[in-house]
């Protein structure tokens, strides 16, 4: 298994990408009990880094809309 990726900076796009390329690799490969040992917690990161990678890609969406000059409001947060 890969070492999971722990630190307190969000992760960057293309960080996530690879976090969670590595751990749809792990869930295929290996030790069936092994994998389903993890499955919970693998799972529970998948869905973590979805979020990541969904909030990165708002971000870039932003920042393209206002370099072309049809920015929307920010969202509230």
């Amino acid at each position: 298994m890969t070492s999971e990726i722990k630190t307190t900076e969000p992760l960057s796009f293309c960080a996530a990408l690879v976090r969670l390329d590595e751990l749809a690799q792990d869930m295929r490969l290996g030790n069936l009990d092994e994998r389903l040992a993890r499955l919970a917690e693998d799972v529970a990161e998948a869905h973590r880094l979805k979020h990541i990678l969904l909030d990165r890609a708002a971000e870039v969406r932003e920042a393209i809309a206002s370099l072309r000059g049809t920015a929307r409001p920010p969202r509230p947060a």
